[in-house]
């Protein structure tokens, strides 16, 4: 039996470019804040949005880009930036190494590239946190070169046009999509191709009730013609995730809260937390005083973290902590969990 590659490599590459690019001129997005950007920081905001999006709804993304490129106007100024105030930018985002592989690989860029993403595709990819997908985004998006890219949403688009068996992570079945991917690259729009494949997956052919009527690819479609578009891409089988016991000391004096440094090894590593404790016994061994108030359940992608907060109405042998203003909580790195205890805190 024929490949998905051979089955489609051969009319249906230009068929398959050249709607995506059509539809993408007259349906695509053009006004996120990312694609304003025509200088020599072009790259620098393809990149950024490209990291920020890889965990996170654009909808969100576009106010963190929004703040974080205020703050850090170009490549170079990220750079020369302290890791706290990148954290601190990037608090609510989640996945904090994405924050940490920026800065590390903007300090690379200034030092080695001229202080510019090189546009290089195997430059890119030898870059922290720059994986083939992201590089392929900047060298087409940035650098207009003709180079496949291959994210959640693209994978979701070819598996479903070309029918592509197998979980999409599986190395077996990514090594059939960016085979497939190779095969129709554009060369004359590849900016225009790349963008309308992203869009197309976030605004057309979705997780959920995608909408078919509407997709300019629909004729050509294999799973649309066999009528099994929910079967595909095909799931992976879940994981349970572990569920995890935290006990956490809540110390709130004049507005401000007591918070401590997150060391590399720990749950949210270089972030600002509450006082952490294993168990209630080293809690109260510690802060005898300290009182049970509420507990709450935060969800990780591994994990579920059933935090067990304690009140400690007065900050007896408390060390190695910061008070941190509420109000100024924005400027400090932490992770979400933090905002949903004060919060509930307020409300108890």
């Amino acid at each position: 039996m024929p490949s998905s590659i051979e089955l489609f490599e051969g009319s249906q590459k230009s068929t398959f470019s050249e709607q995506v690019v059509r539809w993408y001129h007259l349906h695509g997005r053009k006004n996120l804040p990312w694609q304003q950007e025509t200088g020599d920081n072009k790259a620098y905001h393809v990149w950024l949005s490209e990291i920020m999006l890889q965990q996170t709804q654009v909808v969100k993304v576009i106010e963190y880009f929004d703040r974080f490129i205020t703050a850090l106007p170009t490549l170079e100024d990220l750079a020369g930036a302290d890791e706290q105030q990148v954290l601190a930018l990037w608090s609510g985002l989640g996945y904090y190494n994405r924050a940490r592989n920026l800065h590390k690989t903007a300090k690379l860029c200034v030092e080695y590239h001229d202080g510019t993403l090189p546009e290089n595709l195997d430059q890119l990819i030898d870059l922290p946190g720059i994986g083939r997908s992201t590089a392929a985004a900047i060298m087409s998006l940035a650098y207009h070169q003709a180079e496949p890219i291959m994210d959640g949403n693209v994978k979701r688009v070819f598996a479903r046009y070309f029918m592509v068996s197998g979980e999409p992570n599986k190395s077996s079945t990514l090594k059939v999509l960016w085979q497939l991917a190779e095969n129709n690259r554009e060369r004359h729009q590849p900016a225009a191709y790349t963008q309308g494949l992203m869009d197309l997956g976030a605004t057309v052919c979705t997780k959920n009730k995608p909408k078919c009527t509407s997709c300019p690819i629909k004729k050509g479609c294999q799973a649309k013609a066999k009528e099994v578009i929910e079967q595909y891409p095909q799931k992976k089988q879940k994981v349970r995730p572990k569920e995890v016991d935290l006990y956490a000391l809540l110390c709130l004096k004049d507005g401000r809260v007591a918070l401590s440094l997150r060391d590399e090894k720990s749950i949210w590593p270089s972030l600002w937390f509450m006082p952490l404790f294993k168990s209630e016994q080293s809690l109260k061994s510690a802060h005898p005083k300290a009182k049970v108030q509420f507990s709450l359940t935060h969800k990780l992608t591994h994990r579920i973290l059933q935090i067990h907060v304690y009140l400690l109405a007065e900050p007896i042998n408390l060390t190695d902590v910061n008070w941190v203003s509420i109000r100024e909580l924005q400027e400090c790195p932490h992770p979400k969990a933090l905002n949903h205890i004060l919060e509930q805190h307020e409300n108890h």
